[in-house]
């Protein structure tokens, strides 16, 4: 019985994630007492099956958030709207399928398999077309493209040291994965940083297409020189045979995606969050339906949105628990502690930017999750955007959280890499460590010019 009930349990979640747009286009308070109501039932279901990591992270804001509930002005009628809050992020993951279903519909995941199995002669040329085939396709194929090309390249380096073939894999494909979420609208840090200052995706997403080219510059440069006197055998020189009409038709929807999310932020006026949320299934079904393949779209996407949907657990746990700290947080009187190294270097935008860098890398050391960071950070944004405009907190939040990615021990692509390639999740760690703290000082120096330019 327990066992049907979690496999349903997306029945009730759509329940909960349609009545949170109803309540958008209503701002009904009514309907967002009855949210956070369902919101708590949600966290209930999840937390027995959320993973250790994150049921202790979710105990550790949860706890906060009832420390700075009672010492706060917050009521008992309060508590179910504290929940509430984050549901629109849980929205957003949920149809994250759709699009990766309408990506394998239309066979572009064997597109990935094609470019990087055109002809290189070095494992250093390999390095720099793995990373621009990850940072050109992960904006759609997501997680599945580090999977797909982590297959293949292992196959391709079987005759390499297992140290050469891990250090290669692990730097190039997380990487590069990283370097894609920097822009990608489907991101959901990147999501959130815009979420919490309200800033317009269009102004930022030049910044992070700049960090994304500054990051991938330099390090194929590295990669070049660390694997450059490894030669790759003949066989392995293959040319692509798979067509760039098909390459050129993943990057015109790409394009049009993004132009249908900047239209329905910018003219239409909804929140860019919403926006990329609302687009995602009409889009998705759109694009299979020009490619001829509706129906290979429904069957791998409804399976797979289903899936994802009852196994949101973790997500859950993490997100409405930090609701629950940002919306307690902002009305205790402990927030003034938090803003006091704010307002000492108020006139220091520099210090303030590198405190939130160190803070995201050695939290996401520690083992909290970016997002956790980034709602941190979103608890004190008022008092962040008198410091910094809100383009500036944008990059800054976005680049420094998805910087980390690569060096995360307990982040879902170093596991996968972790078990793919029977690596100790702390070693990739090391590896990616220096692209860590290279690439968040490239966003921190990104938001500073955004300053002196605007």
């Amino acid at each position: 019985m327990r066992d049907f009930l979690y496999d349903r349990l997306y029945i009730f979640y759509s329940a909960v994630f349609l009545l949170n747009i109803i309540h958008t286009f209503t701002e009904n308070d009514t309907l967002y007492f009855v949210i956070g109501v369902l919101s708590i039932l949600m966290i209930l279901l999840a937390f027995p099956r959320a993973s250790r990591v994150f049921r202790v992270l979710g105990t550790v804001l949860l706890t906060a958030g009832g420390f700075f509930f009672l010492s706060g002005s917050l009521s008992l009628g309060d508590i179910p709207g504290l929940f509430a809050g984050n549901v629109g992020l849980l929205l957003l993951l949920s149809v994250l399928p759709w699009m990766n279903s309408a990506v394998k519909a239309g066979r572009y995941n064997k597109l990935l398999k094609g470019l990087l199995q055109s002809g290189t002669g070095t494992l250093g040329q390999l390095y720099g077309r793995s990373e621009a085939t990850m940072v050109s396709l992960a904006a759609f194929l997501n997680l599945s493209s580090a999977t797909i090309s982590q297959d293949l390249l292992k196959e391709q380096l079987g005759r390499f040291s297992p140290d050469v073939r891990n250090s290669f894999v692990s730097m190039a494909t997380l990487r590069g994965y990283s370097l894609a979420l920097l822009w990608s609208p489907l991101e959901i840090l990147l999501a959130t940083s815009i979420f919490i200052t309200g800033a317009d995706y269009l102004q930022v997403l030049p910044w992070m297409l700049l960090i994304s080219l500054a990051g991938f510059f330099l390090d194929t440069l590295a990669g070049r020189r660390k694997f450059g006197n490894y030669e790759l055998q003949k066989e392995t020189k293959q040319k692509n045979s798979y067509g760039r009409g098909k390459l050129k038709g993943f990057i015109l929807a790409l394009v049009l995606f993004l132009s249908t999310v900047v239209f329905l932020a910018n003219v239409i006026n909804f929140e860019f969050l919403f926006s990329v949320t609302i687009a995602i299934v009409p889009f998705a079904f759109l694009w299979s339906t020009i490619l001829k393949r509706r129906k290979s779209f429904w069957l791998i996407g409804w399976s797979a949105w289903k899936r994802h949907t009852n196994h949101l657990d973790n997500f859950i746990v993490l997100l409405l628990s930090l609701s629950v700290l940002t919306e307690t947080l902002n009305a205790s009187p402990y927030l003034e502690l938090l803003q006091q190294p704010v307002i000492a270097y108020s006139d220091s935008p520099v210090v303030i930017m590198i405190i939130i860098q160190l803070t995201f890398l050695l939290m996401t050391l520690a083992g909290v999750h970016p997002l956790a960071t980034m709602g941190i950070f979103g608890g004190i944004s008022g008092l962040l955007m008198e410091a910094l405009p809100p383009v500036t907190l944008a990059v800054l939040l976005s680049s420094s959280a998805i910087a980390t990615v690569p060096s995360a021990p307990y982040g879902l692509i170093v596991t996968i890499t972790s078990v793919n390639f029977h690596m100790n999740p702390y070693r990739i760690v090391w590896k990616n460590l220096p692209f860590t703290i290279i690439c968040g000082s490239i966003g921190t120096a990104v938001a500073l010019l955004t300053m002196i330019v605007h």
